[in-house]
């Protein structure tokens, strides 16, 4: 159903528009057999390093731990849970001026000027969305979700900032004065905790560029509406929501702590709070539990200011923040491409890649990448200027998996600073067909069997059929393979998907093998169709060739690669790619097709670059 739908919304896209064909098939005499994997690592000496790569992942699930400080702020949380939805809550949130600020950010996060010269002009693009609003601000008619929390979040305070003009400073002040007044007391959605965590947080971070010479008057009521924010934020951001939304919630109330002066009392409490957030999300290596590199970054961003603030104030910075810090940098660059964007899994974007380099400074971590990440779930394979990302990982635990990919033993491979083969990537939009089909197995570089996805999609995540992945990496004289196998379709399917991938020492000469394996041999199985696919990159120009047994694959620097299957026949088909935020661009995929038969079926694959002559 998934992949149906991701071909028709492919069709549809492309409704109207030609493909240009290259006038002339490319052909030549019949290629050699693919080697082998098997031959090839014969080649690999004795001396090689064989590494199981499954990390046992610390949090089993998305319960927090109980101690004293939970106990006590789960109680708070339940009474302003029952107490928020009644007329006098908004009196429990205090309305007094707390005083001037104890601290001001001194070097605050520099956003987009370009963005800052949009919203200056009344046209706000956030999440995926460019919504032109100058009056009714901050109604949610007419617009995407995603789009109404971020314009609720103020996390673009900082692109108006980047502008620095004195209109600019005008239209932040305007702005906020505006939403106190709609939005004084608290309502479900716009005090959400990570909505509220990021709108606190960026007030805080951008206070002294747009009010330090704004009007006492002006002041008093901008740190009266942030006291009474941090009062109902303490009391709901450890408990109202999980994953990566609960460091946003919890970084904006250590950031309220520090610098508001009634708020100063619940900075160590807040601080234990979120060191053992991070140390129940933030894997050994550095993995987020929701495997997702997108929040990843976002995660290292939030915390790495906070560690930043309390080092400007003066502040002690907690050893598990800072190990935090310090586990997640290499992580990041780990999952980085040579253009510097991020790899494609579990709903993450490329990002912008400045973006990411900022991050990285910000974090003051020189830990460099490394090649396996067993507890997140992820092997890198490099060698030359050839880089592959592979998903070797178990989904992300229950509660931890609403956003998650069925893309099992799926990969990514580059070189240089060029994309190839690639997954589709993550829709932006409040579409759930959308969502369904990016989050199917057909949308990864990897192999679907009959229609099913590797684990069974739900609407929050995962179903009961979750796939389990082993993994096995052996490294010698500059050479890589991978094994891999995961369970997804045993149970409706009664087959093993194996894979194997292999990396010559220069990064020229790719392989890869998958296999259906019977789980019961002396059990018969009915023919099942299977497709391995093999996404291109937007940037990528494919042409069969005429055996359909092979195809060329052009770069934009005008490298070649050719593509050979033994086992399958190739086809090439329309794919949609969704690495960019909110730009869906059409994109080609080679598809390997077949049916499986008594015993196991065995198809290879390589992919080569091509001598220049």
């Amino acid at each position: 159903m998934a992949a149906s739908i991701l071909k028709q919304r492919a069709a549809r896209s492309m409704r109207g528009r030609t493909f240009s064909s290259p006038e002339r098939r490319h052909s030549r005499a019949a290629p050699p057999p693919i080697r082998t994997i098997s031959e090839s690592c014969a080649e690999m000496t004795d001396r090689a390093e064989v590494m199981p790569v499954q990390g046992q992942r610390r949090a089993e699930s998305a319960s927090p731990p109980s101690s004293p400080d939970k106990i006590w702020s789960g109680m708070l949380f339940r009474m302003a849970r029952m107490g928020s939805t009644l007329p006098g809550y908004s009196k429990t949130l205090g309305d007094s001026d707390p005083g001037p600020l104890l601290f001001l950010s001194k070097n605050p996060w520099r956003g987009d000027a370009k963005i800052g010269s949009t919203i200056l002009s009344g046209v706000f693009p956030l999440a995926g969305q460019t919504v032109r609003r100058n009056t009714d601000i901050w109604s949610d008619t007419g617009v995407r979700a995603s789009w109404h929390a971020a314009l609720h979040g103020f996390n673009w305070l900082g692109d108006l900032a980047a502008v620095g003009d004195q209109a600019a400073r005008r239209k932040g002040i305007g702005l906020i004065m505006d939403w106190i007044d709609h939005n004084h007391d608290w309502t479900p959605v716009i005090w959400q905790a990570p909505v509220l965590g990021t709108r606190v947080a960026s007030w805080l971070a951008y206070y002294d560029f747009f009010f330090d010479s704004a009007d006492e008057m002006v002041q008093r009521r901008v740190r009266k509406s942030l006291a009474r924010q941090a009062v109902h934020l303490a009391r709901v951001a450890a408990h109202e929501c999980d994953g990566a939304d609960r460091i946003r919630a919890l970084t904006g109330a250590v950031q309220a702590a520090i610098c508001l002066p009634k708020q100063r009392k619940r900075l160590d409490t807040l601080l234990r709070t979120l060191t053992g957030e991070l140390n129940r999300q933030i894997l050994p290596d550095g993995g987020h539990v929701e495997r997702n590199p997108s929040v990843l970054v976002d995660v290292l961003h939030q915390v790495a200011e906070v560690r930043n603030c309390l080092s400007q104030a003066q502040l002690v910075v907690p050893d598990g923040l800072q190990s935090a810090i310090d586990r997640m940098a290499p992580m990041v660059r780990f999952l980085r491409h040579g253009d510097g964007g991020l790899a494609l899994f579990n709903g993450s974007v490329e990002g912008d890649p400045s973006v990411t380099d900022r991050v990285l400074q910000l974090a003051e971590s020189a830990g460099r990448a490394f090649n396996s990440a067993p507890y997140a779930g992820f092997e890198r394979l490099e060698a030359g200027r050839s880089l592959i990302i592979v998903d070797s990982g178990d989904p992300p635990n229950p509660g931890w998996d609403s956003h998650a990919h069925a893309g099992a033993l799926s990969f990514e491979f580059s070189t240089g600073k060029e994309r190839m083969i690639v997954n589709c990537g993550a829709t932006v939009h409040d579409d759930e067909a959308w969502r369904e089909a990016q989050r199917s197995t057909p949308a990864h570089s990897t192999l679907s069997l009959a229609l099913t996805n590797s684990s069974a999609l739900t609407e929050t995540g995962f179903g009961a059929r979750r796939a389990h992945v082993t993994a096995l990496r052996k490294d010698a004289e500059g050479c890589c393979l991978l094994e891999m196998q995961h369970s997804g379709f045993s149970a409706p399917l009664g087959f093993k998907h194996f894979r194997r991938i292999f990396l010559n020492q220069d990064g020229t000469d790719l392989r890869g093998e998958d296999r259906l394996i019977p789980i019961d041999p002396n059990q018969p199985v009915a023919p099942r169709r299977f497709e391995i696919r093999f996404h291109l990159h937007p940037s990528v120009q494919a042409s069969l060739l005429a055996n359909h047994e092979a195809a060329l694959l052009k770069l934009p620097s005008g490298a070649g690669w050719r593509f050979r299957s033994g086992g399958a026949a190739i086809r090439l088909e329309d794919s949609i790619y969704m690495g960019r935020r909110g730009d869906a661009r059409r994109s080609q995929q080679l598809v390997l097709t077949g049916e499986t038969s008594e015993g196991e079926r065995i198809v290879k694959w390589a992919i080569r670059r091509e001598t220049q002559k």
